[in-house]
């Protein structure tokens, strides 16, 4: 025999290597499917737990726009101040007051009407406000009342103007005791 490092080895014509490649069949057409089905089943679940996840992480967004748009089409369906009759936003009392003004006096001459101050032409609805729906309360005089609100919200103003005093808004009634005091010092002062 020869060196056993330079020997070559030689397969003896019996042994055979067999490798048995199989083509595709039914069986793994099958498999294929499985596995489509399977991953789309996959996607769509993750999917969904995306939107899931979204829906509850932008949930108070949602009804924050959602308290907004109600708050609009609230405020949508009230009648706008420019849009009403004058003569329904009045009082009763200060429509019988202007009827009885109109008729003429008992020597037979008309009285000349006496004009409207700021508060009441606002409230009458004859001047328009920043605020649509808002109709200042004035006293006998035709001065701003010193507490004002609308819906539950109220805050104090300056009689002679109607101008809001600052700090004041409050939800429910306003304590405007002494800064409506202070705020009429110089209407009173006018007065004398």
């Amino acid at each position: 025999m020869s060196d056993p490092d330079t020997q070559r080895l030689m397969r003896a014509p019996s042994q055979q290597t067999n490798v048995d490649v199989e083509t595709p069949s039914a069986r793994s057409g099958r498999a294929y499917k499985v596995a489509g089905i399977t991953l789309l089943a996959c996607v769509l679940i993750v999917g969904q737990a995306a939107i899931a996840y979204f829906l509850i992480s932008q949930r108070g967004d949602i009804k924050s726009l959602q308290e907004k748009n109600d708050e609009i089409r609230v405020q949508m369906g009230r009648p706008r101040s420019a849009a009403v009759p004058v003569r329904m936003q009045m009082p009763i009392n200060s429509l019988m007051t202007d009827l009885m003004d109109e008729e003429s006096s008992s020597d037979g001459t008309k009285k000349e009407p006496v004009p409207l101050t700021t508060c009441q032409q606002e409230r009458a609805g004859q001047k328009t406000l920043p605020v649509p729906g808002f109709y200042p309360k004035c006293d006998q005089n035709g001065l701003y009342k010193v507490e004002q609100c609308l819906n539950e919200e109220c805050w104090c103003v300056k009689p002679l103007t109607g101008e809001q005093i600052p700090g004041t808004v409050t939800r429910g009634p306003a304590s405007c005791g002494f800064t409506g005091v202070r705020a009429a010092l110089p209407v009173l002062k006018a007065a004398e």
